[in-house]
């Protein structure tokens, strides 16, 4: 524990020199662009040079990554009273703060997609406490209670966005229903999530009950993964009901994708393919706090 307080007042520090440099570069409008690169550069540099504390700090290296799956939260008070109890896929925010408190608290690093990636090529290490966060649908919950929450502990996540709901004026926020982060919006929470892909119109079932990922033909999803990537800038996809098959994995290489995660529980190890990544799924129906922590400390079985 103490080396992870020496590892945070360093990164206090890093951070800083971030802060002062986002004071350095106001002014005029008319380099917003470079230096808005400018900027982004720092932080990536920044970033870099904290995790290589971390690793230094860690006792071993990481070698099975726990991927967290999230999707709506409310509060559970919101969820007592429009009747979301019985949905697995809504935590209430009581039990996500609870949980991102824990991992702060227990010197967790929330690795990007971008690192977990890296990472399976064999081109960084990252230390054995890391964890990887991902929201999917792109629920607008995920800006309002997540992103602060995260945002206060310097932690990154993902947010699996599905084109057609989000490529839309943003809709105001109502607890009784759900409703998508416009992708319009999402510049405002980028210092903590990046964007991805869940299909643009594929995440749903045909007449037959199947999903049409694996229904429509190959036209049909390579244009919708296609224009999914284009909208988001996106390199990654969450299979829709995580369901794909070997068809759909070429259709994802042939996109330019460069990693695909599931649904089925397990560790992300530099030896799987990265187009059948699995996921844990956080939900207060399956996963208990005391199960919680289990996984993200690598004793799930």
């Amino acid at each position: 524990m103490k080396k992870f307080r020496i590892t945070l007042i360093i990164m206090i520090i890093l951070l800083g020199q971030v802060s002062n440099m986002a004071y350095a570069i106001e002014g005029p409008l008319d380099n917003l662009p470079e230096k808005y690169d400018l900027l982004r550069e720092e932080n990536i540099r920044l970033r870099e040079e904290i995790l290589k504390l971390r690793n230094q700090l860690s006792e071993k290296p990481g070698e099975k990554i726990p991927v967290l799956m999230y999707h709506h939260l409310l509060m559970q008070e919101d969820i007592d009273n429009y009747n979301w109890s019985k949905n697995s896929s809504v935590l209430s925010v009581e039990s996500f703060e609870e949980q991102m408190d824990y991992l702060h608290e227990n010197g967790f690093y929330t690795a990007t997609l971008d690192e977990l990636n890296a990472f399976m090529d064999g081109k960084i290490s990252l230390p054995e406490k890391t964890v990887v966060i991902t929201f999917d649908d792109g629920y607008l919950s995920n800006a309002l209670y997540a992103y602060p929450i995260m945002k206060k502990y310097n932690f990154r996540g993902t947010i699996f966005m599905i084109g057609y709901r989000v490529d839309a004026p943003q809709e105001p926020f109502d607890p009784s229903a759900t409703q998508a982060l416009s992708v319009n919006e999402t510049y405002k929470y980028r210092d903590v999530f990046d964007y991805e892909s869940h299909t643009y119109a594929l995440h749903n079932m045909d007449k037959d009950k199947k999903a049409l990922i694996l229904a429509k033909d190959k036209k049909e999803i390579i244009d919708d993964l296609t224009k999914n990537r284009e909208l988001l800038n996106a390199k990654y996809l969450a299979y829709p009901y995580g369901k794909y098959d070997e068809n759909t994995i070429e259709y994802l290489k042939d996109t330019g994708h460069e990693m695909a995660f599931t649904i089925e529980a397990g560790y992300t190890t530099k030896d799987l393919n990265k187009f059948m990544l699995p996921r844990f799924e956080i939900s207060s129906q399956r996963m208990p706090f005391s199960r919680f922590m289990r996984v993200v400390n690598g004793m799930y079985e």
